[in-house]
């Protein structure tokens, strides 16, 4: 059985569980995944069952390696995607602009897309992100005082992204399956 690639490109870390928890629920189904910061991916010519990128947004913009990921590479396999964003908080799951953008300008089409909220986490930015992030939140609702941590993540919605990409994974695998 060929591995599923989860790849994922985050900033403070958030990303990166979201991506380790979609790996864990697809483990629960007896699906082989390899994980990988999209700072260091693996070959992408090998044969991978899906691939599936967590992406993190700040300031309005996926990570420069989301984006140098899809310039430079044909993906071989079917996509799944999740992009992490706190403009996400208000969200049901569905594709947000910043997704739709993205998905747009690399022309992807993947089986399944999230866009989840990630963490405010005030204390682990540097002065300028806090006072950037302070603004943001002051404009759009948000705590906005520079001391709290608040879990945005619908965890809900990654699990039930997981199943969905569990379910594609196995269906995929039993249409190509050959008989004995």
């Amino acid at each position: 059985m060929k591995p599923t690639l989860i790849l994922y490109a985050s900033r403070d870390g958030q990303a990166k569980h979201i991506a380790q928890t979609v790996q864990q629920h697809l483990a629960l189904q007896a699906l082989h995944c390899e994980l990988a910061d999209l700072k260091y991916p693996p070959n992408m010519a090998q044969n991978w069952q899906a691939i599936i990128v967590v992406a993190s947004v700040r300031y309005g913009r996926h990570h420069a390696e989301v984006q140098q990921f899809f310039e430079h590479n044909t993906l071989l396999a079917p996509l799944a995607i999740i992009s992490v964003s706190l403009n996400a908080r208000k969200g049901d799951g569905t594709p947000n602009g910043y997704l739709k953008k993205l998905l747009a300008q690399y022309h992807l089409q993947p089986f399944a897309a999230l866009s989840v909220a990630g963490r405010l986490d005030y204390p682990r930015y540097g002065w300028l992100d806090r006072q950037m992030m302070r603004l943001i939140m002051k404009m759009t609702g948000g705590p906005s005082d520079g001391k709290c941590c608040v879990e945005y993540t619908n965890w809900q919605h990654v699990t039930e992204f997981a199943g969905t990409v569990s379910r594609y994974i196995q269906q995929e695998q039993n249409t190509n399956a050959k008989p004995l």
